[in-house]
């Protein structure tokens, strides 16, 4: 395996894993809610992780273009001319990073693009209830998207808004079919943290 394939690799799975907490929402989507709780875990991870897929990327531009093969003395040292799939594969590798990069920006909306309409259960004495949870952990909009799906699944959930800006979850319910206490672990079984209303 050359050093452009290593560095290649290197730097996509690394790409990947510097979004895992804001692709969390398309994976919520995909494997259902509760599927990637852990997806918090890698936001702290995120600026260490994109520096390791551009330094990855650097060395295989470095080694694609500008490495110089050892050379016995007395000859003149050149550089290869650079193989046409590898080119391709670094180029795209630069990419799919950026793509994964940018991934906070674009993956709220694409989330709430993909989500499915959902259907309210309404008990027969159906009280509507409003609370507001103070949630903690939110990196980026994506993650709003994440928390609205696993609300929005709870049984009796009318509307769930999130805001990532504000650090909130309210949620409008029918308080005869959950209470706060199930929306509190509805939020919880996501990876992020929410304290209780007073």
């Amino acid at each position: 395996m050359s050093k452009e394939n290593v560095a290649v690799g290197g730097a996509v799975l690394t790409a990947i894993g510097a979004s895992l907490c804001c692709i969390g929402p398309i994976l919520t989507l995909i494997f259902g809610v509760g599927a990637f709780g852990a997806a918090t875990i890698f936001a702290l991870a995120r600026p260490y992780l994109l520096v390791a897929a551009v330094l990855a990327l650097a060395f295989g531009f470095y080694s694609l273009y500008f490495w110089r093969e050892a050379c016995a003395p007395g000859e003149e040292c050149s550089i290869k001319p650079p193989r046409r799939a590898a080119r391709l594969a670094l180029w795209t590798a630069s990419v799919a990073v950026l793509i994964f990069a940018l991934s906070p920006y674009y993956v709220g909306t694409l989330a709430r693009h993909l989500s499915p309409g959902k259907e309210i259960a309404q008990s027969p004495q159906s009280v509507t209830a409003r609370e507001t949870f103070k949630v903690s952990g939110m990196t980026c909009a994506g993650c709003e998207t994440t928390i609205r799906l696993a609300l929005e699944q709870t049984p009796g959930v009318r509307t769930a808004e999130v805001s990532y800006d504000r650090g909130e979850a309210v949620v409008e319910y029918d308080s005869m079919l959950t209470n706060t206490d199930k929306l509190h672990a509805a939020i919880n079984e996501t990876g992020y943290t929410c304290e209780l209303p007073k």
